[in-house]
């Protein structure tokens, strides 16, 4: 996988609320109204993570889940961060 470059990751993540560009990876903070919503929002990544085989940095206290992509082999983001970020964002 190659880089994408700023402007293509802008342009990509237009569509998305909230996601930023946080060095080489984007990032997003999504709030829940307790900690079962965040946890079984988790869960549901954990499986899309699985089928997509792309893991990502993710921390979740009580009912906030901060998510970060980035594709670790090519040092930066890549298209397939992005195709994660869609997935998520059905949810």
């Amino acid at each position: 996988m190659t880089k994408l470059s700023k402007e293509k990751i802008e342009q990509e993540l237009a569509d998305f609320e909230e996601w930023i560009i946080n060095d080489s990876t984007i990032k997003k903070t999504f709030l829940f109204k307790d900690f079962i919503e965040a946890f079984a929002f988790l869960s549901k990544v954990a499986i899309i993570s699985e089928k997509q085989n792309h893991h990502p940095d993710w921390s979740g206290v009580y009912n906030k889940v901060v998510i970060q992509l980035s594709t670790h082999d090519a040092g930066g983001i890549t298209e397939k961060d992005i195709l994660f970020a869609r997935t998520i964002e059905k949810y």
